[in-house]
């Protein structure tokens, strides 16, 4: 998953059923452009990860979705497993895996 869905999709099912403002992006998601916040909450409404309610003419709400929630702790895990293999290299090439 690319980066800016990732950070959308996490901070939205960190939010849980209160859900995610345009505000709280801006606030936790920094150098994001309207943009691209916009593009990457449009695909993932698209692929059933969050729901999209309109308060007003620019501000909304995102909750998370059943298929959202399993997808965020699949590419957790996924981004957990590439972390430790990355530090178990690292610490095997440094000879600290012999200790």
């Amino acid at each position: 998953m690319e980066d800016v869905p990732w950070r959308v999709l996490n901070l939205v099912a960190k939010r849980g059923y209160i859900g995610a403002t345009r505000e709280d992006f801006f606030r936790e998601i920094r150098g994001v452009t309207y943009d691209d916040l916009e593009k990457a909450i449009l695909e993932l409404e698209k692929g059933g990860y969050v729901t999209l309610e309109w308060l007003a003419d620019s501000r909304f709400l995102l909750t998370i979705t059943e298929k959202g929630s399993v997808e965020v702790k699949g590419e957790y895990e996924r981004r957990l497993k590439t972390y430790n293999e990355r530090l178990t290299s690292q610490q095997s090439k440094a000879g600290l895996d012999k200790v």
